[in-house]
């Protein structure tokens, strides 16, 4: 059980807190106050509340709502703060770019350095914050003159340190991720101590927000005013299967919504911008990959041109690391190469590095190194 003491004093310093109006930022609020910091809630607005083609959000009623109240009972102030064109620019322009590339972007990377530890951060230092926290689960510890590093969350089933990879170490050295040393159970029972409203609120989802009706890259086409491209499905000797209507709709390993019966399962191999083709494998096992290359490399901590390291590689949220061996290619870029294969290498989703719990880097995957 989380506890701390009953009366607070301010001697740590002012600190701001993203409040999305979740369980988890409220209480990462309450435990920086007991710990003795001057706490500001700040809700990040991401976009038009009034925009009927998003779904839940951090800037939809309920966030505000619930974020207003639990600084209400926690005593601290709370304040709004409209980031939509900064969320559009670097998150939403980002994520067209990608899916009009044939790749499936990571929204919620994106989103956290540029958005949450990007203009936040620019915003708390404005007002005199030392740092500022999130509900992330994740653990930072700080190594002295090696900065700052990360660990994954005590409850390793709602880590969320894959989605902080890209943060750089002036980030890593501002932040504090207090829920991450909990249980989410046990942060929902100091919530319930506390008797803040969102103590048993459903979980948030993963991404900044989540499309009504259709999908996330359909929506975003529609936004820019795309055309988006049409073109062949094929299998991997290239006979024609039938037709799409936009390869921005497929991600790799993906098996349902291909928009043709074949009689038998079929899953998205690779998508070919240039041709606008998307390749279909029929055998799972096609969807194997030997490695991949990385670009875009941020590591935490040093590694030589000359060295290979052997770690752990997540490909992607939900995947489980697995034993691997990178190898510096050149200025941010690497290749990985996989113990065993692995399924369905996504271009554009992230592949993070681990020793263990301990976050050592990661970069964007560029492509597969198919077995």
């Amino acid at each position: 059980m989380i506890s701390g003491p009953s009366h607070f004093e301010h001697n740590k310093g002012r600190i701001v807190v993203a409040m999305s109006g979740g369980v988890d930022s409220s209480v990462a609020a309450a435990l920086l106050l007991e710990d003795g910091y001057e706490v500001i809630g700040v809700t990040l607005q991401l976009q038009s509340c009034e925009n009927e083609a998003f779904g839940s959000s951090c800037c939809s009623a309920p966030g505000p709502t619930h974020a207003r109240a639990a600084a209400g009972v926690l005593r601290i102030p709370h304040y709004v703060l409209d980031c939509r064109q900064q969320f559009h620019d670097a998150v939403l322009h980002y994520s067209w770019t990608e899916y009009s590339r044939g790749r499936t972007p990571n929204p919620c990377v994106i989103c956290n350095e540029r958005i949450k530890f990007g203009f936040l951060l620019d915003m708390a230092k404005s007002l005199g914050a030392t740092k500022i926290a999130t509900g992330h689960y994740v653990r930072l510890e700080n190594a002295g003159s090696g900065g700052t590093f990360l660990r994954r969350g005590l409850d390793h089933g709602k880590d969320q340190s894959y989605f902080l990879f890209s943060l750089d170490g002036r980030q890593r050295a501002a932040a504090l991720c207090p829920v991450g040393r909990f249980t989410k159970n046990e942060v929902r029972e100091k919530a319930r101590s506390l008797g803040l409203q969102n103590a048993d609120l459903e979980e948030s989802q993963d991404a900044c927000f989540v499309a009504k009706g259709e999908a996330f890259a359909e929506i975003l086409r529609q936004h820019f005013q795309d055309t988006g491209r049409s073109g062949e499905v094929v299998d991997g000797e290239g006979k024609v299967l039938g037709m799409h209507q936009g390869f921005h709709q497929f991600t790799v390993g993906q098996r349902r919504g291909l928009g043709i019966a074949l009689g038998q399962k079929a899953w998205v191999k690779s998508i070919d911008p240039e041709s606008a083709r998307v390749i279909l494998a029929l055998d799972k096992n096609e969807l194997l990959s030997k490695g991949l290359i990385a670009t875009g490399v941020r590591w935490h901590h040093p590694f030589s041109n000359s060295d290979s390291i052997a770690c752990s590689v997540q490909v992607r949220y939900r995947h489980v690391a697995v034993p691997a061996v990178v190898e510096h290619l050149g200025p941010e870029s690497v290749r990985v190469t996989f113990n065993q294969p692995v399924r369905a290498v996504t271009p554009g989703q992230a592949a993070v590095f681990y020793d263990g719990d301990r976050l050592l880097g990661g970069g964007w995957i560029e492509r597969s190194l198919n077995s």
